[in-house]
Protein backbone atom coordinates (compact mmCIF):
# COMPACT_ATOMS: atom_id res chain seq x y z
CA UNK A 1 0.00 0.00 0.00
CA UNK A 2 1.46 3.34 -0.93
CA UNK A 3 1.88 6.21 1.52
CA UNK A 4 -0.63 8.45 -0.25
CA UNK A 5 -3.38 5.85 0.03
CA UNK A 6 -2.56 5.23 3.70
CA UNK A 7 -2.66 8.96 4.44
CA UNK A 8 -5.97 9.30 2.63
CA UNK A 9 -7.46 6.41 4.62
CA UNK A 10 -6.15 7.90 7.88
CA UNK A 11 -7.81 11.23 7.06
CA UNK A 12 -11.09 9.45 6.26
CA UNK A 13 -10.91 7.58 9.58
CA UNK A 14 -10.19 10.82 11.45
CA UNK A 15 -13.25 12.40 9.84
CA UNK A 16 -15.43 9.42 10.77
CA UNK A 17 -14.14 9.52 14.36
CA UNK A 18 -14.91 13.24 14.65
CA UNK A 19 -18.42 12.58 13.38
CA UNK A 20 -18.83 9.70 15.83
CA UNK A 21 -17.71 11.91 18.72
CA UNK A 22 -20.21 14.59 17.74
CA UNK A 23 -22.91 11.94 17.44
CA UNK A 24 -22.11 10.44 20.85
CA UNK A 25 -22.17 13.83 22.52
CA UNK A 26 -25.71 14.44 21.24
CA UNK A 27 -27.10 11.06 22.34
CA UNK A 28 -28.43 10.68 25.88
CA UNK A 29 -28.67 7.60 28.07
CA UNK A 30 -30.92 7.74 31.10
CA UNK A 31 -31.12 5.51 34.15
CA UNK A 32 -33.72 5.76 36.87
CA UNK A 33 -33.48 3.74 40.04
CA UNK A 34 -36.17 3.80 42.69
CA UNK A 35 -35.00 7.21 43.89
CA UNK A 36 -32.40 8.69 41.52
CA UNK A 37 -32.39 9.65 37.83
CA UNK A 38 -29.08 10.04 36.00
CA UNK A 39 -28.49 11.22 32.44
CA UNK A 40 -25.23 11.00 30.52
CA UNK A 41 -24.27 11.58 26.93
CA UNK A 42 -22.81 8.84 24.74
CA UNK A 43 -19.29 9.95 25.65
CA UNK A 44 -19.98 9.11 29.30
CA UNK A 45 -20.21 12.73 30.45
CA UNK A 46 -22.90 13.07 33.10
CA UNK A 47 -25.40 15.80 32.30
CA UNK A 48 -27.94 15.40 35.10
CA UNK A 49 -28.35 13.77 38.49
CA UNK A 50 -31.77 14.19 40.00
CA UNK A 51 -32.85 12.99 43.42
CA UNK A 52 -36.49 11.92 43.26
CA UNK A 53 -39.10 12.64 45.94
CA UNK A 54 -38.97 9.00 47.08
CA UNK A 55 -35.71 9.86 48.86
CA UNK A 56 -37.47 12.11 51.37
CA UNK A 57 -36.49 10.94 54.81
CA UNK A 58 -34.04 8.34 53.51
CA UNK A 59 -30.77 7.74 55.31
CA UNK A 60 -27.60 9.22 53.86
CA UNK A 61 -26.35 5.67 53.22
CA UNK A 62 -29.44 4.84 51.11
CA UNK A 63 -29.02 8.06 49.14
CA UNK A 64 -25.34 7.32 48.50
CA UNK A 65 -26.11 3.75 47.37
CA UNK A 66 -28.88 4.95 45.07
CA UNK A 67 -26.73 7.65 43.48
CA UNK A 68 -23.77 5.29 43.03
CA UNK A 69 -25.95 2.58 41.49
CA UNK A 70 -27.58 4.98 39.03
CA UNK A 71 -24.23 6.50 38.02
CA UNK A 72 -22.70 3.07 37.47
CA UNK A 73 -25.64 1.95 35.32
CA UNK A 74 -25.58 5.14 33.24
CA UNK A 75 -21.83 4.81 32.75
CA UNK A 76 -22.25 1.23 31.54
CA UNK A 77 -25.00 2.24 29.10
CA UNK A 78 -22.84 5.07 27.75
CA UNK A 79 -19.91 2.66 27.24
CA UNK A 80 -22.17 0.22 25.40
CA UNK A 81 -23.43 3.05 23.17
CA UNK A 82 -19.86 4.13 22.48
CA UNK A 83 -18.90 0.56 21.56
CA UNK A 84 -21.88 0.26 19.18
CA UNK A 85 -20.96 3.51 17.44
CA UNK A 86 -17.32 2.44 17.22
CA UNK A 87 -18.28 -0.83 15.56
CA UNK A 88 -20.11 1.10 12.85
CA UNK A 89 -16.89 2.90 11.95
CA UNK A 90 -14.38 0.10 12.37
CA UNK A 91 -16.58 -2.73 11.12
CA UNK A 92 -16.05 -4.51 14.44
CA UNK A 93 -12.26 -4.43 14.14
CA UNK A 94 -10.58 -3.73 17.49
CA UNK A 95 -8.28 -0.72 17.27
CA UNK A 96 -6.13 -0.23 20.40
CA UNK A 97 -6.82 3.06 22.15
CA UNK A 98 -9.98 3.74 20.16
CA UNK A 99 -12.60 2.13 22.37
Amino acid sequence: MDMFKMAKEAMAMRSKLAEMEKNLKSQVVEVETSSVRVKANGKGEFTEIKLLPELTGASIEKIERSVLSAVQQASKKAQELMAQEGKKITGGMKIPGLM
